[in-house]
């Protein structure tokens, strides 16, 4: 059973801080970098009380955005990338933390990975959080 669905709602948590991390500009500018991506995991895993991944910039990722290693418990990442990449990778290493409590198989991937699921709820709270700065 997926744990991230609690009384058939998401266990969705974005803190105000972590829209504060972005000033206000026009644009799309949600590509972001290593020192960004730590302070999103340590905002997040404060949130959620797990330990923080690392966070490892990589220039060739074999054809995918973003990757975790739950041997590492490391995000690897391209020098600037979409910040929902690093929530899809956040909850892979969420479910590291917990043991498995959260599923975050992506072997189906696209619109049935739940990792894409949270990661798109995150950013859509995320935006939401931006309007209201």
């Amino acid at each position: 059973m997926n744990e991230m669905l609690i009384n058939g709602k998401w266990d969705i948590r974005c803190p105000q801080s972590l829209a504060n991390l972005f000033p206000d500009r026009t644009g799309y500018y949600y590509k972001i970098d290593k020192k960004t991506a730590v302070k999103v995991c340590i905002i997040l895993s404060q949130e959620y009380k797990i330990p923080s991944p690392n966070i490892t910039v990589r220039f060739h990722l074999d054809g995918v955005y973003a990757s975790y290693s739950d041997e590492l418990r490391t995000i690897f990442m391209f020098p600037r990338n979409h910040i929902k990449s690093i929530f899809h990778e956040f909850y892979h290493h969420l479910d590291k933390m917990t043991n498995g409590k959260y599923n975050s198989e992506d072997r189906s991937s696209g619109t049935t990975s739940l990792s894409w699921q949270f990661a798109d709820r995150l950013f859509t709270e995320f935006r939401m959080k931006k309007a209201i700065i």
